[in-house]
């Protein structure tokens, strides 16, 4: 009985598993996997934010980048109260102030379809401010005695002002044309309301030209909106868009380029453009917006009528500046017989006008554009 006893507690301690040296328990190594896993992807997810923060801060400085150091972007935008003093090869771009962007509200007109569906591609252009091309240096001290049209020559000096970009604010058109019947009204093809406003005023008596959009050294940075004629154009292609152009415009009795330092230059592109021009009995006033346009030249090859601007009457959106210029407008009509001043349909221009108009008292007329056109001999 007593090695019973004995021995029983012996075989308790056998039963017992035996711990083996150098391993853990199963419990143990479960929770420190977890413990790591844990650890892991604290460290992923730090690392996934770095990269974020990172590619943040590379979007916002390449943001910036492309609009401080963006090609066509630097100093192309002239504040109205700053004269323009910048220019590229003679030919700087000028954006229209705060009064060009502004939306005027659209009074509904049963017959104008223009107001109720724009068409395709113009929206955007609205909401932006009209660009255009100035090149002033014309040096009128150096220049030959202007041909002066029969109709006016032994009168009184006369002055052409002809008003581009029509097409965008309709009640600043109709204040301009009671300001003066005899202003020369330049509407934009596929603006939207060009067609509605060149309906009126026609129906009053106002002549009418195309402002056809051309293509400018800067394009494509800078666009000369929808209708532009390019460089890269085929003739047939070039001169399908003129005609589309002019159709979108009747009544027009001539026409004037929007832009087009780069076009105009152009001899073969002009000389083009000038056979659809002399097939419609249209005359060509050449904006001058290149020191080196071949419009004269195509003129006088195809026997077409033309003249070209003397004077930017606001291209700084000023008035005082806009009264100098048109005393200086005044000044080449009484040395040259004649003188054509362009103008934009801007408030600042309309309230220039109505201080200066009064005071040409029959010393001065003002006449359409027509009647400064000459064949070139």
């Amino acid at each position: 009985m007593a090695d019973k006893k004995k021995s029983s507690p012996r075989r308790k301690t056998d039963a017992s598993p035996k711990k083996t040296p150098g391993k853990k328990a199963p419990g143990k190594t479960a929770g420190t996997r977890k413990k790591k896993k844990a650890d892991l992807g604290k460290e992923l997810k730090k690392v996934f934010l770095g990269i974020a923060i990172l590619l943040a801060i590379c979007l916002t400085l390449a943001m910036m980048a492309d609009i401080f150091f963006k090609p066509g972007n630097k100093g192309s935008i002239k504040k109205a109260s700053q004269p323009l003093t910048a220019k590229r090869d003679k030919v700087p771009i000028v954006i229209s102030p705060k009064e060009a962007t502004r939306v005027d509200p659209v009074f509904e007109d049963p017959d104008d379809i223009q107001n109720k569906k724009p068409i395709a591609g113009i929206q955007e252009k609205t909401q932006r401010p009209i660009l255009y091309e100035i090149f002033e240096d014309l040096d009128h001290a150096q220049e030959e005695e202007k041909p002066v049209p029969p109709v006016i020559k032994n009168d009184i000096p006369s002055i052409v002002i002809i008003i581009d970009d029509i097409g965008y604010d309709r009640q600043v058109a109709m204040e301009l044309y009671q300001l003066n019947s005899n202003l020369t009204f330049s509407v934009l093809p596929f603006s939207p309301f060009g067609r509605s406003i060149a309906k009126k005023l026609s129906e009053k008596g106002a002549q009418l030209m195309l402002h056809l959009p051309m293509e400018p050294v800067e394009y494509p940075e800078v666009n000369p909106g929808p209708g532009a004629l390019l460089s890269s154009m085929t003739p047939d292609k070039l001169l399908d868009q003129l005609r589309k152009n002019l159709i979108e415009v009747p009544g027009v009795v001539g026409v004037n380029n929007h832009m087009g330092s780069k076009l105009t230059a152009d001899s073969d592109k002009m000389n083009q453009i000038f056979t659809i021009l002399k097939k419609q009995d249209l005359f060509f006033i050449d904006s001058r917006t290149s020191p080196v346009s071949r419009g004269e030249e195509s003129a006088r090859l195809f026997k077409l009528r033309f003249a070209q601007r003397d004077i930017f009457l606001d291209n700084s959106q000023n008035i005082p500046y806009i009264t100098g210029q048109f005393g200086r407008l005044i000044k080449i009509a009484q040395k040259h017989g004649i003188a054509i001043g362009i103008g934009h349909p801007y408030k600042s221009t309309l309230e220039a006008l109505k201080i200066e108009l009064p005071k040409l008292n029959g010393k001065i007329r003002i006449v359409p554009a027509s009647q400064a056109v000459v064949v070139l001999e």
